[in-house]
This record gives structure tokens, C-alpha cells and sequence, in this order.
């Protein structure tokens, strides 16, 4: 009888022991099939970051809608916003525009959401290179032309300018970049210059680079995108931030835009401005440039190709083997509302022709 006591003690033993093992295997199946699902998570998570650091081959952007949201399933990043500096580009105008070195790197250039000229998305690499932080003012202009005595494509006065009604530029006004004929504004020193044609924008970077033995260019259209985007892979740069509006950032079509011109397409908010703005009146970019959308729309060294097929790849300027007549702009202008102020978004103008709503900025190599 105690053996068989001790017979039936040990098999119920064994019972609860199998019991407990089977209970151990399915709590560490469970434990590590939760761990994978973090990694997991962690990994989508990742996948779909905004890219704000320097990191190779990001997604590329959707352009959005006109409301001006980031791409569908980006996380916003809860980073502060940069510091508008009122005085970022109130250098000397004799010395030239203040520039800021832009670090290399690689991205993926253009929209797969964006018109049918800003395809195929591609790889480009960029040189390290300087671009000037602010578009190229009045004042730093009239230096150029008083040092040298140049006649500016517009100075006969035939600059297009925006007609009464606010809805398209138009001829005959006697507009120049001395007075571009802005609605109820003046032109002041601190104002992007405007009415410059390509051949003015490149023969400003020609005395530049003469007068500082530096070499001054205008930028090419790669590395553009590549400043403007500042690491970001939103349709906009400023989509990062949780608590920006377009405001705080772009001098584009807006309720004051709206007020004056009513058949305009706008962005839901309001900052004084109509047409051009002084320069670093709103926030910078990640690598502290300003006006990178907006305001004006700014010349490129590259000539225009309706698409990106065959397009360089190591950020130099497309060029064309004999004269090319229309050369790319990019950034939108105060003129143009959500879907014209977006990174990849890309236009073109003749040479010899001027806007009261186009500019540049100039680089440097380095």
C-alpha cells in the first residue's frame, strides 16, 4: 500500500511539473513573439520617420494636398521651431551675400505626387557646397550696378508685372527692378530683388566672384532641392514640426493675399504681406536658410528638361550642347499658393525674361 501511495504522490508530481513546464514554454513563446512585435513596430516606425538628420536614401515626399498636409503616415517630430533672426541678412551689401556651408549628402530628388516634370524620382549626390542664406537684395544689387555701371534686362522698364486683378503678369507698366509696380507696396533695400533676368542673376555672380576672387555661381537646380528639403522628405520643410504654419515659414498666397486679390488660391493664415517680403522676415530651414519657399521664385543654373530622365546624378547643372534658351526656377513666389510652395515643385522662364515675382540667390563652391 505505501508503494502504491508513493506511485500515485509521484505521478501527480509529475502531472503539475509537466503542467508548470507547458505553462513556462507558453509564456516565453508569448514574451518573445510581444519582443519581435516591438522590434517590429520599432523598425515601421522608423521606416516612416521624417528624416531630420543626415541619413542616406530617405523616401521620397508626396506632394500633399492643397491644404498643405505631410505625407500620409509620416510621424511629425516634436522638435522646436527655429528661431527667426531679424538680422540674418542685414550684411554689408558691398561684401556680398552671407553664405552658409551646406554639407554633402545624397537624396531622392523630385515627387512620385508632384507634376509630371518633378518624375522620375531619383538618387542625386551633392558636393559640399555654400549657398547664400537669404535671396540676393536690392541694396547687395545695387552695389553690382553701381560698381560697374550694368544695364539690367528690365531697366527699359518691360518687367511683367501682376495686373490690377491679381490673376496673371502683364506687360507695358514701366516695372524694373528699381520699382517692380507691387499693389499699395513700396520696394525697399531689405526686399529681394525682383525684374532680374538670368543673364543679370549670372552677371552679378561674374562680379562677385571678380571682386572677391571667390568662386560665385548661381545654384544648380540639385543642389537647390537638396538645401531646400534640409534633410526632410515632407512636401514642405516645415511639415516636421507639429506647431508650424505655413505662416511662420513662406511668403506665399494668403488671407492677405485674399483680401486684396479674391480669386486667389490660399493657405489658411495670415502675415501681412501681399507681394514680396524683406528678406529673413519668417523662420529659416534646417540649415538656417530663409525664403527657400516663397516669396520669390529663384533662378537655377540648369536649362529646362520636361522631365528628370537623364538628369545628372552628381548634383552638377543640366546643361544643353548648344544655347539653352529657358533656364529652371524654383521656390514658388508670394504669388502662388499651397501646391506652388513645395521642395520638388520646379518652373522655368526665358533667359531674357523678368517677373516682378523672380529672383535668385547665389552659391558657392567650395
Amino acid at each position: 500500500m505505501a508503494e502504491e501511495c508513493q506511485l500515485e504522490r509521484s505521478k501527480r508530481l509529475g502531472a503539475r511539473l509537466t503542467r508548470g513546464v507547458a505553462a513556462c514554454l507558453s509564456l516565453l513563446v508569448f514574451v518573445g513573439l510581444f519582443s519581435r512585435g516591438v522590434a517590429q513596430a520599432e523598425v515601421d516606425d522608423e521606416a516612416e520617420s521624417v528624416v531630420v538628420g543626415s541619413r542616406p536614401d530617405p523616401a521620397p515626399e508626396s506632394g500633399g494636398s492643397g491644404s498643405g498636409t505631410a505625407r500620409e503616415g509620416t510621424i511629425q517630430l516634436p522638435i522646436q521651431l527655429p528661431e527667426r533672426d531679424p538680422n540674418a541678412c542685414r550684411s554689408d551689401p558691398a561684401m556680398g551675400p552671407e553664405m552658409v556651408v551646406i554639407e554633402g549628402g545624397h537624396f531622392r530628388m523630385g515627387s512620385l505626387d508632384g507634376d509630371s516634370n518633378e518624375k522620375p524620382v531619383h538618387t542625386v549626390a551633392v558636393k559640399s557646397f555654400a549657398l547664400s542664406r537669404c535671396e540676393v537684395t536690392v541694396a547687395e544689387f545695387s552695389v553690382f550696378v553701381e560698381d560697374t555701371g550694368y544695364v539690367a534686362t528690365a531697366d527699359s522698364g518691360d518687367c511683367r508685372a501682376l495686373n490690377e486683378a491679381g490673376i496673371t503678369f502683364v506687360d507695358s507698366v514701366d516695372a524694373s527692378w528699381r520699382d517692380p509696380r507691387y499693389p499699395e507696396v513700396a520696394q525697399v533695400a531689405s526686399m529681394p530683388v525682383v525684374c532680374v533676368s538670368f543673364d543679370d542673376a549670372l552677371a552679378y555672380t561674374q562680379w562677385l566672384a571678380a571682386r572677391t576672387g571667390q568662386s560665385y555661381r548661381l545654384p544648380t537646380e540639385a543642389e537647390w532641392e537638396y538645401a531646400a528639403r534640409a534633410r526632410t522628405t515632407t512636401a514642405r520643410h516645415w511639415e516636421v514640426y507639429r506647431s508650424a504654419s505655413p505662416c511662420d515659414f513662406a511668403n506665399g498666397a494668403d488671407k492677405d493675399a485674399k483680401s486684396r486679390f479674391k480669386d486667389r488660391s490660399i493657405v489658411d493664415c495670415a502675415d501681412g504681406h501681399v507681394v514680396s517680403a524683406p528678406v529673413g522676415t519668417y523662420r529659416p530651414n534646417a540649415f538656417g536658410l530663409y525664403d527657400m519657399l516663397g516669396n520669390v521664385w529663384e533662378w537655377t543654373a540648369d536649362c529646362w528638361h520636361e522631365s528628370y530622365d537623364g538628369a545628372p546624378i552628381d548634383g552638377d547643372a543640366r546643361q544643353e550642347a548648344d544655347h539653352c534658351s529657358r533656364r529652371v526656377v524654383r521656390g514658388g513666389s508670394w504669388f502662388y499658393g499651397p501646391m506652388g510652395l513645395r521642395s520638388a515643385k520646379r518652373s522655368r522662364d526665358d533667359t531674357t525674361r523678368t517677373y516682378n515675382s523672380v529672383g535668385f540667390r547665389v552659391a558657392r563652391t567650395l
